[in-house]
Parts: C-alpha cells; structure tokens; sequence
C-alpha cells in the first residue's frame, strides 16, 4: 500500500511510515527509511525538523526552532534554497544548488540520498 502523508509532524511520520521523503521549497532534500532519518538525518532542513520535536524528558525548556523565514517559492534563493536558515552554509551553498540527490553511504542503511553538499558532515554531527 503507498500512501503520500504531507506534515511537518515528525512523530506521525514515525508512525505510520517505513520510507521518508523530506521536502523544502518543493524540493525533495533528503529520502531514506524512516529507521535512519531519525537515526542519522544528512540533510540539515531534517536535522532541524527533528530536533525541534517537542520531548517530554526536557519539559520547561525551550523548544528548538528553525531560525529564519521559510523562501517565497517565487523568490528562492540561489544555490540550495535551505542556505539563509542553515548552520552548515558554506559559500558554495549560495551559489550552486546541489545535485538532485547524493547517494549517503552511513552504514545505517541502504537507499538514502540528501540534496546536501555537506551532507557527511550533518550525519557526523551530533
């Protein structure tokens, strides 16, 4: 059975789904089992997803937010369209998009891809 589920509720997604497409400004910026996205997300944009899901062992702290505003989609910036939000933005990041999907060898799993030029360095980051 396939199902398209389009939210940005990061625990529903847990739930009900085996493979995860990460979208961002209309664009799929990272693809992989669900097992490993939670695990080792390689795109920043699902790093900051994840880490902005409320948890209730740290209960009376603030929640973590993406900083910055989502692109007009009629407005989007050169290079990858994440750069003015990204902790990992590096001059390349401004001026060329990445390739439609590198393939992220983690040792997590098979079949991930990230639309990251840095993506190993987002998967090392803890």
């Amino acid at each position: 059975m396939g199902l398209v589920l389009i939210t940005h509720d990061m625990g529903v997604v847990a739930d009900v789904a085996d493979h995860i497409s990460v979208m961002y400004a209309g664009r799929i910026v990272e693809e992989a089992p669900v097992h490993d996205i939670y695990a080792r997300p390689a795109h920043p944009y699902t790093k900051a997803l994840l880490e902005s899901i409320p948890r209730v062992d740290v209960k009376g702290q603030q929640l973590n937010v993406i900083k910055g505003l989502p692109p007009s989609l009629t407005r989007i910036p050169p290079g990858c369209a994440f750069n003015p939000r990204c902790r990992y933005v590096q001059p390349v990041c401004r001026q060329d998009p990445p390739p439609p999907l590198y393939d992220v060898e983690t040792g997590v799993g098979t079949g991930r891809t990230s639309a990251c030029h840095f993506w190993q360095e987002v998967v090392g980051s803890e």
